[in-house]
């Protein structure tokens, strides 16, 4: 019995011993990632219906790019990615009414055709999680916008007034974003964004151009854009943003393509300053440098339920340094019929000689379960210069003109079945109709349809616009250059249908059609002939990743 309660003493003095040993070792090294908390699951899209995956950007980004599905890689932190980015969109189509007859458009009729709209490949990601960068080339062959400043463009133009300078491939986007302040939980969110981009200015620009209503933008909304706005753009901004309230300002310049030849404009002393003069004398040169604009944005929803949403908006644009193509001090006007298989404008102010612009504009929309509208209206002002003076050391005169006030603005409204639209707080905008079933091979989803409707009116007419008010350096479009005609860059109304079709989210197929009157004499063989009608059908095939 002693034996038996000896060896039991023994094994306890055994294990005493044991643990008083591992007690006093260190605890096995860790590797950095093992003491990293694990990641937490990335928050649910504020754009995608319950049960559909996140998209590949993260929820916490302020980034002004779309929402859906990349391919791309990132380290094990997850705080460095690289991401392919493309786009895909192709038009065809053509004008099924014109009136007045095609000679009667400087000779030349509207064409049919195909249009590779955009063809976009690039790179966006993240590094370090506070820094975000794109790069984004646009292989098609039309802009945006009018960019009658793009070198490849104005190289390609034909002679004619009536034809657009807008074939434009080149730097879509190519900027980097640093949104810290947001990534660590600040309460009031910034993001500074710098290079060249698409800037976010007015409701339809913040809307992608994969997700608008119909193939292109109001033209009203173009025309806004032409004071320092839209894509291809160089720009510095500062914005904020929660679920709730979007705010924006911008600084922008030229856009990416544009000539670099302003700023050396010439003074030659004469009474009328050619603009593009050459240089002789270091005093003969005048400071017209690149353009240059001020932007600001707010926007905020007033509604936001599940299945009701409104929204209400503003837009200010200072075009304080105007400057068109080389040694121009002036501002231009244009667009096409909302669509862009022929170049033509239709719309087309000629160069005004300015000292600025601006722009205000409103943005209102809002959403019913399936249905959905939104409209803008925008007031242009143009500050002219005019009376060129026999004194040297002016640029176009510098003789402060009328000062010249066109409208526009436009409604669109849509319905749509197997799926709606939804907020994206990032953009202060609207999405596409996201599907709710998608199609897929044996299962009975079929994605979503939407029909749309929009009513489009801009009127650029003034009876400023002469030469006799402007002077010499006033270059009136079409058969009216020289001329002291009244009636200026026109007025346009388009009443348009669409049906489009979301298999998926990362497809898009579209069909338009437009009735579009045009009040444009300068065009159209003077004041006896006041316009024209024109009738056309365009589809598109858009594919996005």
């Amino acid at each position: 019995m002693q034996e038996l309660e000896a060896r039991h003493e023994s094994e306890i003095k055994s294990l005493q011993a044991e643990i008083k040993r591992l007690r006093k070792e260190k605890p096995p090294a860790t590797t950095v990632a093992e003491r990293r908390p694990p990641a937490p699951e990335p928050p649910p899209s504020p754009i995608l219906p319950e049960g559909l995956p996140a998209p590949a950007t993260p929820a916490k980004v302020l980034m002004t790019y779309d929402r859906g599905y990349h391919f791309g890689f990132s380290d094990a932190t997850g705080e460095n990615t690289v991401e392919l980015f493309g786009r895909l969109q192709v038009d065809t189509g053509g004008y099924t009414g014109y009136n007045p007859a095609p000679e009667t458009l400087d000779r030349k009729g509207l064409s049919d055709g195909i249009d590779l709209r955009r063809a976009r490949i690039g790179v966006i990601g993240t590094f370090q999680s506070d820094w975000h960068y794109a790069f984004v080339y646009d292989l098609g062959n039309s802009s945006d916008s009018s960019n009658i400043n793009n070198a490849l463009a104005s190289a390609n133009s034909s002679t004619s007034p009536t034809t657009s300078n807008t074939f434009l491939s080149g730097v879509e986007n190519a900027f980097i974003t640093y949104n810290g302040f947001y990534s660590h939980g600040q309460q009031f969110p910034v993001a500074f964004d710098f290079g060249i981009m698409d800037v976010p200015w007015t409701m339809e620009e913040a809307t992608s151009s994969n997700d608008i209503m119909f193939m292109e933008r109001s033209s009203s909304q173009v025309v806004a854009t032409l004071f320092g706005g839209g894509d291809f753009r160089s720009a510095i901004d500062v914005r904020s943003n929660n679920d709730r309230y979007w705010l924006g300002a911008f600084l922008t310049g030229p856009n990416s393509g544009d000539l670099h030849t302003a700023g050396a404009s010439c003074n030659t002393g004469t009474t009328a300053i050619t603009a593009g003069t050459p240089c002789v004398t270091s005093a003969q040169m005048t400071g017209n440098g690149p353009q240059l604009a001020f932007l600001t944005r707010g926007a905020y929803q007033v509604i936001a339920q599940k299945d009701a949403t409104f929204h209400v908006g503003f837009n200010y644009a200072n075009l304080f340094a105007p400057s068109v193509g080389a040694n121009l001090q002036a501002i231009s006007l244009s667009d096409r019929p909302e669509f862009r298989v022929d170049p033509t404008s239709f719309l087309a102010t000629g160069n005004i000689p300015a000292r600025g612009g601006q722009v205000f504009g409103a943005e209102v929309a809002g959403t019913y379960k399936n249905f959905f509208a939104q409209g803008e209206y925008y007031h242009y002002t143009i500050d002219t210069r005019a009376a060129v003076p026999t004194a040297p050391g002016n640029l176009q005169g510098g003789v402060p003109g009328p000062t010249l006030n066109f409208d526009g603005g436009y409604l669109q409204a849509s319905y749509s079945i197997g799926g709606v639209r939804h907020y994206d707080p990032t953009r202060g905008a609207y999405t596409g109709v996201i599907p709710e079933a998608p199609l897929v091979w044996g299962s009975s989803g079929w994605g979503a349809l939407e029909l749309a409707t929009r009513f489009t009116v801009v009127n650029l007419n003034s009876r400023f616009l002469t030469t006799a008010v402007l002077g010499p350096a006033y270059s009136a479009p079409g058969v009216f250059t020289g001329g002291t005609t009244t009636y200026g860059g026109g007025k346009e109304t388009s009443y348009g249908f669409g049906l489009n079709w979301y298999p998926n989210l990362n497809m898009k197929f579209m069909l338009d059609y437009e009735h579009v009157v045009v009040d444009n004499p300068q065009f159209f063989g003077g004041p006896n002939y006041r316009g024209a009608v024109i009738d056309w059908v365009g589809a598109r095939t858009q594919l996005v990743f």
